[in-house]
């Protein structure tokens, strides 16, 4: 316990703090940290209905992650009293350690500028510890006594929530009718942020994809599939509902619409068990939506690299670097992060994210435990996604890595050669010729075209046309390239008309159309959005407002916030460097297009302008 020390003649000075002290004060402060943040990330969760990028076990991950900050901040005060045999004032570990906390939460905050949550921080640090200072015998036991009983309620919090989802899969699956015989099962694998025009399947100068390659001859191959968005939570939405993007409702902060239904809840009808394998844990997890319906859905790891994610502080610029750094055991992003502090936090959360190999290890250890039912699983891949960088040497299989495009091409290579084991572990175990195998991808990636890199912020066709490939032998062709255009709001459609039986299907056309009718029925519309942007960039498009576009069999039509219409004739000019909306033939095409949006949708477009009558 604290105590008062004394100088020569017996006056009492300032408490010292003692190594019990440092040890309580740091648990104290990250209970406090982890109390308010979980608070935080419910309100917004539960009550806002907002997304929040965070595991269903957040509480104790997160009380985890505070603690191994906090009690490594009390290192150096730990190595002050062991090497220079001098005690720290109390007033003064308390305060310092009180600032932390308070900074911690307001990095929540993000409107706030960081000068000012740090003078903020100190001021109430400092109260802090003089509060504690005033009377350190009893309060450092009310201390000690709150740490407790926070952690306790952290703890049991996210235990329960863990369990309420882990150990209800047993009754997820007890509750599911029994699948009609010979019911084949269903693998939809999705490439996070991989184009069809980056895949050697589609003429890619790269051999990027041997694996799919070497599948399509026994598989239908689409050669114009098209997203329905530029970026992952509306497009998943889509596949899994058979909706358009603005229709799903999933965006940058909401997610999908609850009263939708989806594939998984379909096929449960059914009486197939289900299961997820989402590496995108941001806008791929249970928060979006997407987990409805499905008996098993692993996103966010339970792991202590995932609870060290789960503190603001490692969501700050500075943060990232370091536990980039550290993991990765690159030195040079440890001193970038200390030489040169950022303190902003990022609005997704990073996560842990496993690579795809890992993802199909957990893929193939649940499909272990599902026996002989029929099963649909989703897994989805990020090694292609930014920040680029995939394992296994990938990274430098072109042009040793030297370029972003360069490490996007070997996480694609990456990716394939992991569909490569997936396919020989299901030939190996006899499932491969009973299973709906479908290869797909939730958006591109721009790497300089039209001036815009990544994604969200466009409909070029370098965000939207993304690879097809569907392997069902006996129910769909094999060896046949389509070059119908069709958009991935088909796709759940098209699986519930695959797997036959009798049940309730989802809105949308079966892509089975195009091979099977002569032409009487076609695809539903390849229309495409993108949302409003959040914090955009000057050069983004969506700055202005929502885009909206659609794709036929020779033009690209889209139009923007700001009322600005483009239209390009994409089989002669693919790159769509040449805008055809000011030619004479134009008006007719654009009119055509804008009539097809509004009568999908439902909603006028172009949309009227605000505030006149």
């Amino acid at each position: 316990m604290s105590a008062p020390s004394r100088d020569a003649e017996g006056a009492t000075r300032r408490p010292v703090a003692t190594l019990v002290d440092v040890w309580w004060l740091a648990v104290a402060g990250a209970v406090a940290a982890a109390l308010l943040h979980t608070a935080f990330t419910e309100f917004r969760y539960r009550i806002l209905h907002q997304l929040t990028w965070v595991s269903r076990e957040f509480a104790w991950l997160a009380l985890g992650g505070y603690l191994v900050a906090f009690l490594a901040l009390g290192i150096p005060v730990v190595a002050v009293v062991l090497v220079l045999r001098r005690r720290l004032p109390l007033v003064l570990v308390a305060s310092v350690l009180a600032s932390v906390t308070a900074f911690s939460v307001l990095l929540l905050a993000q409107q706030l500028h960081s000068y000012a949550q740090l003078a903020l921080a100190a001021g109430v640090g400092v109260q802090c510890g003089a509060w504690i200072a005033r009377q350190p015998g009893r309060r450092m036991r009310l201390t000690r006594a709150l740490a407790v009983a926070g952690a306790f309620v952290l703890g049991f919090a996210g235990l329960a929530a863990g369990a309420r989802h882990r150990f209800g899969e047993a009754g997820r699956v007890a509750s599911l009718p029994e699948a009609r015989p010979g019911a084949p099962n269903v693998i939809l694998l999705i490439l996070d942020t991989v184009r069809a025009s980056s895949l050697s399947l589609y003429g890619y100068e790269r051999r990027t994809t041997p694996v799919l390659e070497s599948l399509a001859p026994e598989a239908s191959v689409f050669d114009q599939a098209h997203s329905v968005a530029p970026w992952t939570a509306p497009s998943h939405a889509s596949m899994m509902t058979g909706a358009y993007a603005s229709q799903a409702g999933a965006d940058y902060l909401h997610p999908m619409h609850d009263s939708l239904p989806t594939l998984a809840e379909r096929l449960g009808e059914r009486g197939y068990v289900s299961g997820a394998f989402m590496a995108n844990t941001g806008y791929a997890g249970y928060q979006v939506g997407l987990s409805r319906g499905f008996t098993h859905y692993e996103d966010y790891p339970l792991t202590l690299q995932q609870a060290l994610w789960s503190t603001t502080l490692s969501q700050t610029g500075s943060g990232q670097l370091l536990m980039d750094g550290i993991f990765k055991g690159e030195r040079w992003r440890v001193r970038e992060a200390i030489t040169h502090p950022r303190l902003r936090t990022v609005t997704v959360r990073t996560s842990q994210t496993p690579t795809a190999a890992q993802i199909a290890d957990h893929f193939f250890q649940w499909r272990d435990g599902v026996g002989e039912r029929s099963y649909f699983a989703m897994l989805n891949f990020m090694d292609a996604h930014g920040p680029h960088d995939p394992p296994d040497g990938f990274r430098y299989r072109f042009e040793r890595g030297r370029e972003g495009r360069d490490r996007y091409d070997g996480g694609i290579a990456y990716e394939d050669s992991v569909i490569g084991t997936i396919v020989e572990r299901l030939r190996g175990r006899g499932d491969l010729d009973r299973t709906i195998l479908v290869v797909t991808s939730d958006h591109g990636e721009q790497w300089g075209e039209h001036g815009l890199f990544g994604h969200t912020n466009s409909l070029y066709r370098t965000l939207l046309r993304v690879p097809l490939l569907v392997r069902a032998p006996g129910r769909v062709p094999a060896g046949r390239r389509i070059s119908d255009v069709v958009s991935l709001r088909d796709l759940a459609a098209t699986l519930l008309d695959l797997v036959g039986g009798t049940g309730r299907s989802l809105p949308g056309t079966s892509l089975a159309v195009t091979w099977r009718s002569d032409g009487a029925v076609s695809p539903s519309p390849a229309l495409a959005e993108a949302a409003a942007a959040v914090n955009p960039s000057p050069n983004n498009p969506t700055r202005f407002g929502p885009l909206r576009g659609i794709i036929d069999s020779s033009w690209h039509y889209m139009r923007d916030g700001r009322g600005v219409e483009q239209l390009f004739d994409w089989r002669d000019d693919p790159a769509e460097v040449r805008d055809r909306a000011s030619t004479s033939e134009a008006a007719a095409i654009i009119a055509t297009h804008r009539a097809i949006i509004a009568k999908t949708l439902g909603t006028p477009w172009p949309p009227p302008r605000r505030g006149l009558h």
